[in-house]
């Protein structure tokens, strides 16, 4: 039901008991281990979007969730009998193609014809693993394209969307390295004393050659690209400090030399507003202030054992809204604007660790995704919390922090909800008391996705989805200027 009908169940029927350890998600039995986040992943780079699935090691070989490889890039139908696994998946605009394997074999079938595999398929909790090797072989078939497997850097490229780059070096006074793309790039940057890193977590960055480049240069020595653990990075070394900034709209990059350090004063740098204090979740000690920067966090209802509401029988809650926000995650970054994910896979998060993690990233946006199996179009929730003369800047009380950042937090809801009703969506913009928004130190919003029509398998498609994310992202990117940037 909409969450307005579901408060009794605690806004989102989300426990704080219900967690589980992000190292513990799919340890299960003898020989299956979940790897370290960030550790060992697959990254997929599709023409719709870019997304990770965590791999399981069984036996000492990585393998990959059927779902979570194919969910991103059409509606999937997975269903078990008995031993048997069987997957419906449709690609946009498409017909329902169906996949098919028995746990503790390797022979299955793919589109009606039959398919070897290297090593046995695994069911495990109800869901099916496949070896990674088979991936890009499989995502080929499916979807009739051609794919590239970077199988040491675990990065899956499906169709001709290799995005490459170029280096020019400008023996100027500094010297200036410029870096060329053919599309805007959003990269993480780090910078320590004579090396800069850029680190593309999204983009299906390639070497256009020589991996390493060496420089005669009074400042760049040398620039060298790796792939590694489902990312890419250029390498920039040299002999001072350097800094990166973008230009051309984010088509390139200028590394040069960093201005000298300005000398030190005796006045203090002003000290960060301290974060909504909770009991249960000590805050972690203050760091010292960084650049600000705009990031937006969006965070998927739901999670492991906790699936959410039964959309259907075999699509529970937690897979629509993953689904629904690597699309708006995708749609964000398509207008430039950097935003997060707090949960990338199937894992449960308590309430209190989503307000906390939020809290610690101190972003400009908290977005909320849920979905429902009645009612119809999108509900747009903002906090329903009493008036309160709070300050962004001073001390929030844990349980009302979102009560400072009620103005903000409206003026995203009513943009997200303009932009709904420019591409003909029902919506309605509604008050709540939900957590963990009500704790959130940032402007936040919830958004849960209804049937479009009624017809509740319209909840999955792609096209629908789609609408929603780019409603979402535009509605964002209207009100951008209005939310201020942040120290991290």
């Amino acid at each position: 039901m909409p969450l307005s009908g579901r408060r009794s169940r605690l806004a989102w029927a989300i426990t704080a008991g219900s967690a589980l350890l992000f190292a513990a998600l799919l340890t299960r039995q003898t020989g299956v281990h979940a790897q370290s986040p960030g550790q060992n992943q697959l990254t997929v780079y599709s023409p719709r979007t870019s997304y990770s699935v965590p791999l399981l090691e069984v036996n000492g070989q990585p393998y990959a969730g059927l779902v979570e490889l194919l969910e991103p890039l059409g509606s999937v139908d997975a269903r078990i009998d008995g031993k048997k696994y069987k997957l419906h998946f449709t690609p946009p605009g498409g017909r329902p193609l169906e996949v098919q394997f028995t746990g503790g074999k390797d022979k299955g079938k793919v589109r009606g014809n039959g398919y070897k595999l290297p090593a046995n398929f695994i069911l495990q909790n109800g869901r099916g693993y496949l070896p990674l090797s088979v991936t890009s072989d499989l995502v080929s078939k499916l979807l009739a394209t051609d794919t590239e497997f970077h199988a040491a850097a675990r990065r899956l490229f499906i169709g001709n969307i290799q995005l490459r780059y170029t280096l020019e070096l400008h023996k100027d006074n500094p010297s200036r390295l410029l870096l060329g793309f053919s599309s805007p790039v959003n990269p993480s940057i780090a910078t320590e004393p004579g090396r800069v890193r850029l680190t593309f977590r999204r983009e299906p960055i390639v070497s256009t050659g020589p991996e390493n480049v060496p420089y005669s240069d009074p400042l760049i020595s040398g620039a060298s690209f790796s792939e590694h653990d489902g990312l890419a990075e250029l390498d920039v070394t040299g002999t001072a400090p350097m800094m990166a900034n973008f230009a051309d709209g984010g088509r390139t990059i200028i590394i040069t030399g960093a201005p000298a350090a300005a000398p030190v004063t005796q006045e203090a740098p002003a000290p960060l507003p301290p974060a909504p204090a909770n009991p249960q979740n000590p805050s972690p000690q203050p760091r010292q202030p960084a650049a600000p920067r705009f990031l937006v966090l969006i965070d998927p209802a739901h999670g492991g054992s906790d699936i959410g509401a039964a959309i259907t029988p075999s699509l529970p809650e937690k897979d629509v809204v993953l689904a629904l926000a690597r699309r708006v995650q995708h749609e964000l970054a398509n207008r430039g604007i950097a935003a997060g994910l707090l949960r990338n896979s199937d894992v449960a998060i308590t309430l209190d660790q989503r307000a906390t993690w939020t809290n610690a990233a101190r972003p400009a946006l908290y977005i909320a995704l849920h979905a429902a199996n009645t009612g119809q179009g999108v509900h747009v929730f903002t906090a329903m919390l009493p008036a309160a003369n709070l300050s962004p800047q001073g001390f929030l009380p844990w349980d009302t922090a979102q009560a400072a950042f009620l103005d903000l937090s409206g003026s995203v809801a009513g943009s997200v909800a303009a932009e709904l009703e420019s591409r003909k969506l029902p919506n309605a913009t509604l008050l709540a008391p939900l957590r963990p928004m009500n704790n959130i130190a940032a402007p936040a919003i919830a958004v849960e996705i209804a049937p479009p029509a009624g017809n509740v398998d319209e909840i999955a498609s792609a096209a629908y989805q789609e609408q929603v994310a780019q409603s979402i992202a535009a509605g964002v990117a209207a009100v951008r200027a209005k939310l201020p940037e942040v120290r991290p």
